[in-house]
């Protein structure tokens, strides 16, 4: 792993808090009956003129989050919060799971929340490319095993110039951290078409924020099928659940050994030729 050990302590500190927090939450009525209070007044986020704070809230933790390079922005967890929100406030209006599904002003609110945070998240992606233009001069004078490991990030792409924009996409589309993409694109000596990098980034952010704000759906559709109630309790356990997976595929991403992995995959290649 190429991750230092001060982000490590960070990744650790952030799944020793969810833990502690899901031990109390099971084990402490107290407390579980202060969770579950606080999470019914969660529909207030975004009715009437908050909902354009939610929007506006969307954009700015969706650009921070993918602007932050090197410290970890779980901000997949928020945006899954305001959708959450969203469906709550419909609930306590009386409206059943199924006329849900089928409310299009539901689904309206909630792809705004999608497309302000794609459009933020892009955004954000750009800034990282900038941060790369910088860290490619540090680079070249000093002997950073970490911003090695991004370049290498970088070569892997950059190996089929063509492909750009469709890896830019895939990457974004993708429910991963790809900071180290933009940087490394930002490192490289190529020249990169800023507009066309963040229109095709921006498609891909949308279809992960979609998949963020719906999942709140998804995981009510798969407890109806299975037969699981779904209620306060579980509902505040998936959502803790699913901030350990979110901080869990960040950590990979950081810490994985690109370069290592392109020089397996230059050797594969190199054989395959012979």
């Amino acid at each position: 792993m190429t991750i230092s050990n001060k982000l490590t302590m960070v990744f650790i500190f952030f799944y020793v808090s969810v833990i502690i927090y899901l031990i109390l939450f099971i084990t402490i009525p107290d407390f579980k009956n202060i969770i579950i209070e606080s999470r019914q007044n969660i529909a207030s986020l975004t009715q009437g003129n908050n909902y354009f704070l939610a929007l506006a809230f969307s954009f700015f933790i969706c650009l921070i989050g993918n602007a932050s390079v090197g410290f970890p922005v779980p901000y997949p967890f928020i945006i899954f919060s305001l959708s959450d929100s969203i469906f709550i406030r419909y609930s306590v209006m009386g409206f059943s799971f199924g006329e849900i599904l089928f409310n299009m002003g539901f689904w309206v609110e909630i792809s705004g929340i999608a497309l302000i945070g794609g459009f933020g998240s892009a955004l954000g992606e750009l800034v990282s490319f900038l941060i790369g233009r910088g860290a490619r001069k540090i680079a070249s004078t000093k002997n950073s095993p970490t911003l090695a490991n991004v370049q290498g990030f970088g070569k892997l792409v950059l190996q089929y110039p063509k492909a750009l924009y469709f890896f830019i996409f895939i990457a974004a589309a993708l429910p991963i951290p790809d900071d180290p993409l933009w940087i490394a694109l930002g490192m490289s000596k190529k020249k990169i078409n800023f507009t066309g990098c963040l229109f095709w980034a921006w498609m891909g952010k949308n279809i992960t924020m979609l998949f963020y704000v719906t999942l709140p759906i998804l995981i009510l559709l798969g407890f109806n099928a299975s037969g699981i109630e779904f209620n306060d309790i579980s509902s505040v356990i998936t959502e803790a659940i699913m901030l350990l997976i979110t901080i869990s595929i960040m950590y990979f991403i950081m810490g994985f050994n690109w370069n290592k992995y392109i020089e397996k995959h230059q050797k594969h290649n190199n054989k395959m030729i012979e």
